[in-house]
């Protein structure tokens, strides 16, 4: 039995679909409203890049997503997100009498201060300040603010701790 990974097309159109994603990351990584020389994953998702400003020594993980929608997305200096971190800075409407897909998105910015560690899987929704030093565990939803050098986690995210 002959194998399809020996086919000769097969291989360069896999190349060039590798090189087209790495090509579409470069893009988006050009776009961004700030750069300071942060680490980014090329399996992170940025959508309106131009909306995201990163501080310096900014490090974005495997499988991020980073959708500010109309909103905007400001990280701070020295903050780690783990892999597959989601973060959203706006909602669709959700008024009774228009299908959900035809309402405006409503933008709401989310703001993550100098000097967080954002666990693997974590989510954190329009409208949040993650405070200076905060630590969000793994999983977490963060749908309010938090306080400074607290550790939160949970669905949705509660103070568990604070940083000694």
């Amino acid at each position: 039995m002959k194998s399809n990974l020996l086919k000769p097309g097969l291989w360069k159109y896999a190349l060039l679909l590798l090189l087209k994603g790495y090509e579409e990351h470069g893009s988006a990584i050009g776009k961004l409203g700030s750069f300071n020389g942060a680490v980014i994953d090329p399996t992170v998702s940025l959508k309106q890049p131009e909306r995201i400003f990163l501080g310096r020594n900014v490090h974005i993980g495997r499988n991020c997503v980073l959708w500010p929608g109309p909103g905007k997305i400001t990280i701070g200096d020295d903050v780690l997100l783990g892999p597959n971190v989601q973060v959203f800075a706006s909602n669709h409407g959700i008024k009774a009498g228009k299908l959900i897909e035809h309402q405006e998105h409503e933008p709401n910015d989310v703001v993550i201060e100098a000097d967080c560690w954002i666990g693997a899987g974590a989510v954190i929704v329009a409208g949040v300040t993650v405070a200076k030093g905060t630590v969000v565990a793994a999983g977490a939803v963060v749908t309010r603010n938090t306080e400074p050098y607290s550790i939160v986690g949970g669905v949705p995210a509660k103070i568990i701790s604070s940083r000694p």
